[in-house]
């Protein structure tokens, strides 16, 4: 048996690889810019006077957005090795259609260089003549201006031809409000744009091309750790885009009531349903068992929402019975300071039963009607008929014999728990304002919140990798006949 479990803790290795590269591809083409959720103009106004460039520099600095992906990447000949330092979507998505179009990355980026060019030519003479003697010169033409950096913006995300000469020629009308350099740089942009036209090398964009990036690259940091951050491998999945603070840190707090109404939820369940279901397996044609059965299938057919909401109503309605509070898990004001945790318990007591119910009233029925069908089949072989001949009672059979050896498929069920304990019950959790991870988990899908939901998805894998190493090695306990080798 332990060589089968290090057999087994060793395949988690390449399993664990391919779960993290796997969360690592949906975090990085998640849709959206992960920069525009940490630092928007409106968060930045509430701080005062806050430089946005220089905190997207911070940020994309603190989640190595300014490396390439992998250790290595295939790509075309004529695409750039520094491909991954344009930071811009829409300017990234213009350079790769130009690119596909001209197959001569020189060409696309004398194209770049000279709308960057124009554009910090045009912000350094406008703050300048804002500034001086001048300025009347600048507020006299401010709107063919704007006119003309609104066009350098737009030169930047344009793709066609036809486009981007438009977009000059409106320039041209506004370039005698605009002292300076200005149409040598235009000129120049025209001669970038006549190159993606001349010079094209199409056939690049055939040939594969294999870039070896090392080990300074996001994958490696975001796993292993690095430039501030631990790593997936020591329990950090990065910085939530909304709040700003650990992602560990966050799901930590959430992940305690989780785990407390599922584990709670799942033990009573089996402490009810295994009793039933050997009184329905005994007496499976008795007035009662058909009662109980078609209770239990009641039960199992109401969905959550639905018995959540109707338990609120009945007992948590000042109108019809106000006997437990309508929503949260602890008192509003909070523990006092000081108190042990028997007596938060005992506070929380109320606020736990509702949720509680609607954890566990589903799983009645399913694992009732489960250990019915196993016990049933045991009390049909040889060996209960063998027992029963010596004279051993019913209760001795059941309980000492036919219950252990119907244990299979009950493990199968308990070791499902434990990937749940994860994703908690979104449900549940939101009709009455649990803090769990299936609340915390919507919220991030909402807000965009990509860390979040990828740590949630990669520690439900992890779980249930190890569910399923916890059920084979229960199978071997309670049946004799299981062995690993």
């Amino acid at each position: 048996m332990p060589g089968y479990i290090i057999k087994r803790l060793f395949w988690f290795i390449p399993t664990l690889f391919i779960v993290t590269l796997f969360g690592f591809l949906l975090l990085v083409n998640s849709p959206g810019d992960p920069l525009d959720l940490l630092v928007s103009p409106l968060s930045a106004n509430r701080g005062g006077n806050v430089d946005i460039e220089a905190q997207k520099t911070f940020w994309r600095k603190q989640l190595s957005l300014d490396l390439p992906l992998f250790y290595f990447s295939v790509t075309q000949l004529s695409e750039p090795d520094t491909l991954y330092k344009i930071y811009d979507t829409k300017k990234l998505k213009a350079y790769k259609t130009l690119l596909g179009r001209s197959g001569n990355f020189k060409s696309v980026n004398h194209y770049f260089n000279s709308v960057n060019k124009s554009r910090q030519y045009y912000f350094t003479w406008v703050e300048h003549t804002a500034s001086n003697d001048t300025a009347s010169l600048f507020y006299k033409h401010k709107e063919y201006l704007n006119l003309i950096r609104v066009n350098l913006k737009a030169l930047e995300t344009a793709t066609d031809t036809v486009q981007q000469r438009f977009i000059l020629s409106a320039i041209k009308k506004n370039e005698s409000f605009f002292p300076g350099n200005i149409p040598d740089l235009v000129s120049d942009i025209e001669q970038s744009i006549k190159q993606l036209q001349s010079q094209k090398t199409l056939y690049k964009n055939y040939i594969p091309k294999l870039v070896w990036y090392g080990s300074n690259n996001r994958y490696r940091y975001w796993l292993f750790g690095g430039q501030g951050s631990k790593g997936v491998i020591r329990g950090d999945f990065g910085i939530s885009y909304i709040k700003k603070e650990p992602v560990t840190a966050i799901l930590k707090d959430k992940m305690i009531w989780s785990l407390f109404f599922s584990i709670l939820s799942i033990i009573l369940a089996y402490i009810i349903s295994i009793p039933i279901g050997i009184h329905l397996a005994n007496k499976p044609n008795s007035a009662g068992s058909r009662l109980t059965q078609t209770f239990m299938f009641m039960l199992y057919s109401m969905p959550s929402f639905f018995t959540g909401i109707l338990l609120l109503m009945l007992f948590a309605n000042p109108d019809v019975l106000s006997l437990f509070p309508p929503s949260g898990i602890k008192p509003i004001g909070g523990y006092d300071e000081g108190t042990a945790l028997f007596q938060k318990l005992y506070e929380s007591l109320p606020y736990i039963i509702l949720p509680l119910i609607c954890y566990t009233y589903s799983s009645l029925a399913f694992i009732s009607k489960l250990t019915q069908t196993s016990i049933s089949e045991q009390l049909d072989l040889d060996y209960i008929k063998t027992a029963k001949a010596k004279g051993l009672n019913d209760k001795a059979i059941i309980w000492k014999h036919a219950l252990k050896n119907s244990l299979l498929p009950l493990i199968t069920v308990f070791s499902t728990v434990f990937p749940s304990i994860i994703g908690g019950s979104v449900i549940i959790e939101s009709i009455f304002t649990i803090p769990g991870m299936g609340l915390e988990t919507i919220k991030a899908i909402i807000a965009k919140d990509y860390p979040i939901v990828i740590a949630v998805v990669t520690l439900s894998s992890i779980l249930t990798m190890l569910s399923y190493l916890i059920a084979d090695l229960l199978y071997a306990w309670v049946d004799p006949r299981i062995r690993y080798k």
